[in-house]
């Protein structure tokens, strides 16, 4: 597998870190923005316990859950609290990787005991493994993991102080707008940036960092260039696109058109530069991470007399991206597929299904069951019935000489997850259709007996044999 795919998939499982919890961030940048304004003690109360204990947290919840399910979010947000009580500076880095790491160990030991676990004895051995394993790694990471972590703070600060000093900012639109593309901006937003503008939050009160790769400008410009000068299904999905890039702050929606005419960086990154110069230039900055990177979002977390600077900024790179996009736009062909196949080749790079595909999806063939590797089994709470209900499929699936299926338990709110087949009960089923619609469904009434489990096998086992 070569590195690009690597670092893909770190962007896409970071992403999955920071984006379920960015409610929150918005939430301390709200009462941030309001106590400091009003001087009222009772909401500065607020900001300190939020910025060092609740989101580091929730980042190391999310990125555990992201890599183990719900146990690897437990195991990750007690891992982590070994690293925030350690230093005095916010632990989102160390979140970062200590909620996917202590997951990871987990995951290892759960798979090394898979299968040699009694039925009933389930959650006895889940609830130890994850009270001795998280101590371990939460002394772990008050001994190693947070001076790291100070280390590198304090050297990447240094960094961005010195392209700030020297009005080198712009030149990082060399590096976000490709990594945007290809899925990694929340690695660098969040996993760089956003800690960052955090520090210089409490010097100054507002960032320039957290609209570096928020600016829905160079974006716009692209649709725009679409909307004037595209020919067929690229320029009819281009005005509906534009509405969800400025307006729902779906940055992801523009992608596929760069993809299909990956030429298109290059006015991105002028775009990018653009504003990010007018955005130093004039002082500009934000109280908060704004996410979605939608303009509304901006505007309400932006500095008190920061409004307008925004906005000239935005539209400036919006501008500059469609000026420069014409030409590459105006000689590309009018192949209808074009746009499909990019959003594809989208989904590859982000490495599970896009919330925005539904925009330029094709018809779906029936289910081919030749495919399935990985089966969920759904239940409320996802420990004790899915538990005992996915042992006992798994074992059938390997006495039907089915090894290369994988048979894992998960609640039902954990849903969409990385799977082909999703077993629940028939009263979950609706439920459970509404979080992945996109998955093959097995209805049943009986955890451990269930007629539908043999139905199943028989359905894979069939199509292997008849289309191999």
């Amino acid at each position: 597998m070569s590195i690009r795919v690597h670092v893909q998939k770190f962007g896409s499982k970071l992403s999955g870190m920071v984006i379920p919890n960015l409610g929150a961030f918005m939430a301390w940048g709200i009462l941030t923005a309001i106590g400091v304004a009003t001087g009222s003690e009772m909401l500065k109360g607020f900001i300190a316990p939020m910025l060092n204990y609740l989101l580091p947290l929730l980042i190391a919840f999310a990125g555990g859950r992201a890599v183990h399910g719900y146990r690897g979010g437990v195991i990750g947000t007690v891992a982590t609290m070994g690293a925030i009580i350690s230093s005095d500076i916010t632990m989102f880095i160390g979140a970062m990787i200590m909620g996917p790491l202590a997951a990871w160990v987990l995951k290892k030991f759960d798979e090394r005991i898979d299968g040699k676990i009694p039925a009933g004895f389930e959650l006895l051995v889940n609830n130890f493994s994850i009270g001795i394993i998280g101590a371990g790694l939460a002394l772990f990471s008050y001994v190693a993991i947070a001076p790291m972590v100070e280390t590198v703070t304090k050297v990447l600060a240094s960094g961005v102080d010195v392209l700030i000093n020297n009005h080198l900012l712009p030149l990082t639109a060399l590096i976000i707008e490709p990594a945007k593309v290809l899925f990694l901006n929340n690695a660098i937003g969040q996993g760089i940036l956003s800690p960052l503008a955090t520090l210089q939050l409490a010097e100054t009160g507002k960032s320039v960092l957290y609209l570096l790769e928020s600016n829905p400008g160079p974006g716009l410009g692209i649709l725009l260039g679409y909307m004037f000068f595209g020919k067929g299904n690229s320029k009819a999905s281009s005005y509906g696109a534009s509405v969800i890039h400025l307006f729902g702050g779906i940055h992801e929606i523009y992608f596929p058109f760069v993809l299909m005419n990956p030429i298109l960086i290059l006015p991105l990154i002028l775009g990018g530069m653009t504003g990010t110069f007018i955005l130093t230039m004039t002082n500009a900055g934000l109280v908060g991470v704004a996410s979605p990177g939608s303009i509304i979002t901006i505007m309400m977390m932006a500095a008190p007399g920061d409004h307008i600077k925004i906005i000239i900024a935005v539209l400036c790179a919006a501008l500059v991206t469609f000026i420069t996009a014409i030409p590459f736009i105006k000689r590309m062909g009018n192949k209808d597929s074009e746009l499909q196949d990019a959003a594809k080749k989208m989904e590859g790079l982000k490495g599970k299904k896009s919330s925005i595909s539904s925009v330029f999806e094709a018809p779906v063939d029936d289910f081919n069951f030749k495919n399935v590797k990985r089966i969920a089994y759904a239940c409320d709470a996802g420990l004790g019935s899915s538990a005992m209900g996915a042992t006992v499929l798994q074992k059938k699936i390997k006495n039907a000489g089915l090894n290369d299926i994988k048979v894992f338990h998960i609640a039902i709110h954990e849903l969409p997850t990385e799977c082909d087949v999703v077993v629940t009960h028939k009263s979950l089923i609706d439920r459970a259709k509404e979080k992945q619609p996109d998955a093959y469904y097995v209805e049943i009434t009986d955890y451990l007996g269930a007629p539908e489990y043999q139905e199943l096998i028989d359905k894979i086992v069939a199509d292997r044999e008849q289309k191999n």
